[in-house]
Formats: C-alpha cells, sequence, structure tokens
C-alpha cells in the first residue's frame, strides 16, 4: 500500500511538473481589455500556510513532497477525519513555476507568522477558547458561527478543496468561495470611502497593475480576530492591512499572492503566496447554518442545563 501510494504521489508530482507556466503568459483579455481571471478556480495542496518544522526550505524536492504526503496520509486519512479530505484524496503540495512549495508564506524566510507578544497571547487565547469553551454560541469561532470564512481575506491555503468563482464587469470584480459569508465584490477604483462601515470581511477596493489586479482591505471588525487556518490562527484586527495580487500565469493557473500588515499582533509585515488552478466543476451555495448542528446543540444544553438548575438539580 505504501509503495503505491508513493508511486501515485511520484506520477502525480511529473506530471505537474511537466506543464510548467511561462512567466512570460500573455493572458486572455475581457471586452474592457483587462486580463481575464473569470471562471471556476480552485485550491487543492497539502502545503500549509506556515511552513512545517520538518521542512526548513521554501522549495523542496520531489523526494521531500513525497516523504511530507506520505505523513500527511498517516495523519489525515483517520476514523476522525473530515469525510471530504479522504473523499478528494489531496497529496500534491503547491507548485509556482515548476516549484515545489512547503509553505505558502515566502516571507519571513522561516515561513512562519512573525507574531509579536500579543499576537502569540491572542493565539493561545484562540486555542484554548476553540477547546474548552462552549457555554453559548458568542464565544465559538466566526466560522462555527458562520460569521467568518475562508473567502475572507486573505484567502488561506487549506486541506481541501476550495472552489471559488471570479465574474468581472469594468467596474467591479466578484469573487466568490464555497464557504459561508465569502461574497466578495470589490470596486475598482482609486478612490476608497472615508468612513466605511467595518466588518469581518473588510472594506476592498482594487485597481489594475499591467496585468496584476492588486486589492487593498481594510476597516476590519477586531472583536474576534482569530481566522480559520491548519495550524495556528491568522489574526486579523482594527489596525490590519491586506494587500492581495492576483495575475493569470497560464490558461490553468492563477498566481494568488497576499500580505499582511498589524503593528499589534505581528512584529513586522508577512506575506505569501500559492495558485488557483482552473476548476471544471460547479460552485455551488454554501448553506453554512441549514447543516449548522452545533449551534443548536449548545443552545439546547444550555437550555437543558438552566432548567436542571432551576429544578435544584446540581
Amino acid at each position: 500500500m505504501r509503495n503505491l501510494l508513493l508511486g501515485v504521489i511520484s506520477l502525480f508530482l511529473s506530471t505537474t511538473l511537466s506543464a510548467q507556466p511561462a512567466e512570460d503568459y500573455d493572458p486572455p483579455r475581457t471586452e474592457y481589455d483587462h486580463p481575464d481571471l473569470q471562471g471556476s478556480w480552485a485550491t487543492r495542496s497539502i502545503t500549509p500556510l506556515e511552513r512545517p518544522t520538518s521542512l526548513p526550505n521554501l522549495i523542496i524536492t520531489s523526494e521531500e513532497a513525497e516523504a511530507y504526503a506520505e505523513v500527511f496520509v498517516q495523519f489525515a486519512f483517520n476514523d476522525f477525519a473530515d469525510p471530504d479530505t479522504f473523499i478528494q484524496n489531496i497529496t500534491n503540495m503547491n507548485e509556482i513555476y515548476g516549484e515545489l512549495r512547503s509553505s505558502a508564506i515566502i516571507n519571513p524566510e522561516n515561513g512562519r507568522m512573525p507574531f509579536s507578544e500579543i499576537g502569540l497571547q491572542v493565539v493561545a487565547q484562540v486555542r484554548q477558547r476553540d477547546l474548552t469553551l462552549f457555554d453559548h454560541p458568542e464565544q465559538r469561532p466566526l466560522d462555527e458561527r458562520c460569521l467568518g470564512s475562508i473567502g475572507l481575506a486573505p484567502y488561506r491555503p487549506l486541506l481541501v478543496n476550495v472552489p471559488r468563482k471570479i465574474v468581472q464587469t469594468e467596474d467591479y470584480v466578484m469573487i466568490y468561495t464555497e464557504a459561508p459569508s465569502s461574497y466578495r465584490i470589490i470596486r475598482i477604483t482609486e478612490d476608497r470611502l472615508e468612513y466605511p462601515t467595518a466588518s469581518f470581511g473588510g472594506y476592498s477596493t482594487a485597481v489594475w497593475e499591467g496585468d496584476t489586479l492588486v486589492i487593498e482591505t481594510e476597516n476590519f471588525r477586531g472583536d474576534d480576530p482569530a481566522r480559520l487556518v491548519f495550524g495556528r490562527s491568522v489574526l486579523i484586527g482594527e489596525q490590519t492591512r491586506v494587500k492581495e495580487r492576483l495575475t493569470r500565469i497560464s490558461h490553468e493557473e492563477i498566481l494568488y499572492e497576499f500580505s499582511v500588515e498589524d503593528p499589534e499582533f505581528y512584529n513586522e509585515l508577512w506575506n505569501g503566496e500559492f495558485t488557483f488552478q482552473l476548476d471544471v466543476d460547479v460552485s455551488y451555495e454554501y448553506s453554512c447554518h441549514e447543516g449548522n448542528y452545533s449551534m443548536p446543540g449548545i443552545l439546547r444544553g444550555g437550555q437543558m442545563e438552566q432548567v436542571r438548575i432551576a429544578a435544584g438539580n446540581n
């Protein structure tokens, strides 16, 4: 079984390495003469946001990728795994211009988020909350409450297939991620609202810099800064500024680059990159609340506890 798995991974890696995009790629154009980013795209890889300690270098060999994938399979495909992880069987590392990557983060050089002391404290508090606090819905993470999303800036790599749909007009770009609260309708303009309302998604505008769409986002809410990712939470607060760059680098790929700056949570600006791959699947409405069983369970449990206490049953 082990040899079969490694053989499949090797075949996948050799296939993807043979399809390297050209850096001088001339993308198709919309009727407004902008690069055409429209269509369905997905992110499919086991490359994490932060670099694993077992892979000290950003660029790794196919042998290192195979070894990491083998460990990942043993970890992910177990009795407690998300069924999507098993069904989709994603075992490849992200690849950019023919280079296999060990992490999405490229700066700092160690591939880790440069948390400040405050940031480290908040990350620890978030982890403690997520593992122990279940007394009422407001204690649970944003994603569990259908208020946060992997479709909000910055995009983060996860270990499952994440479909995205991009639609463009002359003045707007819409990016829909199949996830809760994930519509981003971004105006293409150099003018920003002076006092936009703060939200968990922030306020985004975009401009074209050559063939690259550059999106700047700020005005985030700060009451729950944690953003879902595999590993330590990304922290986004009132002082955070996120910059994103989308460049179509081949017929089948969009290069997604991002930077995060926040003087409270981080000691320095940090940035990363990964690719979106052309996807033949259709994106569907993500009806988060309809399948959100944890919230009703918490509420029912709380009500039952209140009844028990009122009846004098300690």
